[in-house]
């Protein structure tokens, strides 16, 4: 396809979605990408695990799959993205259900482990014993990333090839010309024009669609991740889902959890229920007591209705929309396939299963 036939897009949102969509598309045409700020915010509160191991519909888990061998692939062409693959232990659900869990994923392929108490002390030897478990699932495969700095570095990267462009502003809506989406209008009133638009900003998805009467069932579910001051010492050495904790240590040495029991719900007093994390986090590790709390942040995830993701087609010529949790895990197969669906035309069967109008019916 020669340049001149290629539509200029423009991607409304700079979180790891837009960030990954954008880097897709700059290597065949040229982007415009308008976010307020690259990164995002639910990109920096996220606790940011890649896997394909918390979901339980085969399709989805096929999905993610492919995603996080695309995050691979990804890794290994920039190796300077803050992506570990340490892998994760699991302890998090009642035993029938990691039962359940451990005979699906085997099933169909996953690298999964079942090791005993003994195994997973040597996995982490700085959790204390009492919270150790029987035997939990480690999944070898897995990982995390420092999210919002993995969506500056791609759309750092994406600028480099001379053929996008950040606009830091607000998107106010959708414009159009001759009754088709000319582009995207700002809160200063100035409009940028494009060919195409992917709508991929998080809740804001919801009311910049609106404006088109075009309706997207999320919910906004928060979540509370607490950040320890950096540490020189390894304390945790994978993504560890325990049956209180979800925590990881950064490769800077910042420790994060979130609550699993009784959840991610921050409350009525996010400041307090971040410190009795904290106090959990101190309690769970030798030498906890050690750390220092730096600080907290309150995620909102974008939930769709059916908790699947949404992307594609919106019913609205020239308009695409992707938004999900979790965006972290999925973004690089939908960056990956809304491109080359944007570019070529081409729908990658998987991508039926999560097209709007699914709410349609």
């Amino acid at each position: 396809m020669e340049r001149s036939a290629q539509p200029h897009v423009i991607v409304v949102g700079g979180g790891i979605v837009g960030a990954a969509i954008a880097w897709h598309l700059a290597h065949d045409t040229c982007v415009t990408i308008v976010a307020e700020d690259i990164g995002g915010p639910a990109s920096k509160a996220s606790f940011a695990w890649l896997n394909a191991s918390s979901v339980s519909q085969r399709f989805y888990y096929d999905f993610r799959r492919r995603s996080l061998q695309r995050w691979r692939q990804i890794h290994t062409e920039l190796p300077q993205l803050p992506i570990s693959w340490s892998g994760s232990i699991n302890w998090h659900k009642t035993t029938e259900i990691m039962a359940g869990t451990e005979s699906n994923l085997t099933a169909w392929g996953y690298h999964v482990a079942n090791i005993k108490k003994p195994e997973v002390s040597e996995h982490e030897p700085f959790f204390e014993q009492a919270t150790l478990p029987d035997w939990s699932l480690c999944y070898p495969r897995e990982g995390a990333m420092e999210a919002h700095i993995v969506a500056q570095m791609l759309v750092a990267s994406a600028e480099a090839r001379g053929n996008v462009k950040v606009i830091r502003a607000t998107a106010k809506g959708l414009f159009k010309d001759n009754g088709k989406v000319a582009g995207v209008e700002l809160a200063s009133g100035e409009k940028v024009l494009g060919n195409h638009v992917v709508v991929a900003a998080g809740l804001g998805t919801v009311p910049l669609l609106a404006s088109q009467g075009i309706s997207v069932p999320i919910t906004s579910v928060p979540a509370l991740i607490v950040n320890s001051k950096p540490i020189k010492e390894r304390l945790v050495n994978r993504v560890v889902n325990s049956k209180y904790l979800y925590i990881r240590q950064t490769s800077d040495g910042i420790i994060k959890a979130g609550c699993e029991n009784p959840g991610d719900d921050p409350g009525d007093d996010p400041e307090a229920t971040a410190h009795q994390v904290f106090s959990k986090v101190q309690s769970t590790l030798v030498g906890g007591e050690s750390l220092e709390f730096d600080y907290y942040t309150v995620g909102y995830k974008p939930t769709p209705r059916d908790g699947l993701p949404i992307i594609g087609p919106t019913g609205l010529e020239g308009v695409s929309i992707a938004v999900m949790h979790s965006g972290v895990t999925n973004a690089a197969i939908v960056g990956e396939l809304l491109s080359k669906q944007i570019i070529t035309g081409e729908m990658d069967p998987e991508l039926d299963n999560f097209r709007l109008d699914r709410f349609n019916n």
